[in-house]
């Protein structure tokens, strides 16, 4: 590529902004929204043109089924073959592009079969825009009107570029009305500078903090070693800066760049080490794919209505699901399970009247999903094995092989220790970008902040590291 992906978007960014802000009020909105489409296939292209089609294929799909269930009574059987229909469409596309060859490895396992890996590229962002249309369908079907539904404001709908790869999910009702308000192509001055100020503050994020930590939690689970006490802890922490401050980094650019079309998308990230429990943990990390596999999962199986028995069951069941949407491997189901038992301890504990302090419940849930964010990164559940025993191996304490050899060069051992801590404290006490962005004014220090995070950022732009969530 001539660009990587971050000095694309930086090129790209200022050329949508004035494309849609030109037409708006000259061309009209149905102009502006075709070129908001068609950058945002641009942009989604400009990663892997192959693609195009997949997205494209499933727009149209969806969309037909949605322009048909709407023609049809409520309640009507012809109404419900259509919704049948679209739901197993989707369903279909994410399990053949991300769940085939983990189904034929297992198959082989079991059965001592021989089929071959298909080796299937997986689409990027294909959970995100496959859930936010089932959304769309169930909405449709349960005769919800969604305004305005052209095939190119779906479109729109679905491809919006600051948030097709990595979220958040969004509903229609939740989005698409922003578009339709008279002010929606007016560039305003106040939502440009504070959409500006996030997008810098979330590029940092990823650019100077995650991607430099993430060479230590590289290093620790590429190593075909054991780890020593030190290490293990040292790694898992790691991982667990570069996991917070990647996926943060990414929640803030798609706010910033939303905020600067006049756009307000949900806050899908709301500063999850802080959470007291595991229950409060998953209402701030990915907010909207909890929301979704509340609404469309947890409540369909019965939620906690069915008895105590039956709520855990489906607590279980939902996270379950919740570990293989992130990815294809047992890594991520037991990821998943792990959390599923959590929060059923966490629903038995309330249930018995048990009571714990908020600072011991903050500290529990932060170890706890450090734990269990070794199985989210390892390769294999044997490299998570080896991970956990350095992490439990009390005689390896006063190892020589200490974190020096995880360390990347150029960074002191205690230097390293000192920047894992500190951005620990940031992640427990410092005032997050949505936040940031409802209280932005713009001053002087936010300008030079704005400058600051951008120009160092610009200047680590020298490899290409893809979001974390870019691979579910």
């Amino acid at each position: 590529m001539l660009f990587s992906s971050y000095e694309f978007m930086l090129f790209f960014l200022p050329i949508v902004l004035a494309g849609y802000f030109l037409l708006a009020p000259r061309a009209g909105k149905d102009a502006a929204h075709f070129w908001l489409v068609l950058a945002s296939l641009v942009f989604y292209g400009w990663f892997n043109p192959s693609y195009l089609w997949i997205i494209l294929s499933s727009v149209v799909v969806n969309y037909l089924a949605v322009r048909l269930i709407e023609r049809q009574p409520a309640g009507g059987r012809i109404r419900k073959v259509f919704f049948a229909w679209g739901i197993l469409f989707n369903l279909g596309l994410i399990g053949y592009y991300k769940y085939t060859d983990f189904l034929l490895a297992n198959c082989n396992a079991l059965l001592k079969t021989d089929f071959p890996a298909l080796r299937i590229l997986l689409p990027l962002g294909i959970s995100f825009f496959t859930f936010q249309q089932i959304s769309c369908l169930v909405d449709a079907y349960k005769g919800i009107r969604l305004a305005n539904l052209s095939f190119i404001n779906y479109t729109l709908f679905v491809t919006f570029f600051p948030q097709l790869v990595a979220g958040p999910i969004v509903h229609h009702q939740e989005m698409m009305p922003q578009f339709d308000r008279p002010d929606a192509g007016k560039p305003n001055s106040h939502h440009l500078a504070g959409g500006l100020h996030i997008l810098a503050i979330g590029l940092f994020k990823k650019l100077v903090i995650a991607d430099q930590v993430a060479v230590w939690a590289t290093r620790g689970f590429s190593s075909p070693d054991p780890l020593t006490f030190t290490q293990a802890w040292f790694v898992a922490l790691a991982y667990m800066m570069q996991i917070y401050f990647d996926f943060s980094g990414y929640c803030d650019m798609a706010l910033g760049i939303g905020k600067m079309f006049n756009i307000h998308l949900p806050v899908n990230f709301n500063s999850p080490y802080r959470a007291v429990n595991i229950k409060d943990f998953w209402l701030r990390w990915h907010i909207t794919l909890g929301r979704f596999l509340s609404h469309y999962v947890y409540l369909p199986l019965g939620g906690s209505r069915k008895g105590l028995f039956r709520t855990n069951l489906n607590l279980l069941l939902t996270f379950f699901v919740s570990g293989l949407w992130h990815g294809a491997g047992w890594t991520y189901v037991l990821f998943g399970c792990m959390h599923g038992i959590a929060m059923v301890v966490h629903r038995l504990w309330n249930h018995f009247g048990f009571s714990m302090h908020r600072r011991l419940g903050r500290a529990l849930t932060f170890l706890f999903f450090m734990t269990s964010l070794v199985l989210f990164r390892a390769d294999c559940v044997n490299t998570a094995l080896r991970i956990w025993g350095g992490m439990l191996d009390f005689s390896s304490i006063l190892s020589p092989h200490g974190i020096r050899d995880i360390v990347k060069p150029g960074f002191s051992v205690r230097g390293s220790v000192l920047l894992l801590v500190a951005l620990t404290v940031v992640c427990l006490t410092c005032k997050n970008a949505a936040r940031r962005s409802v209280t932005f004014r713009p001053t002087r220090l936010r300008l030079a902040e704005t400058v600051l995070f951008l120009t160092w950022s610009v200047l680590t732009m020298s490899r290409i590291s893809p979001f974390i969530y870019f691979n579910f």
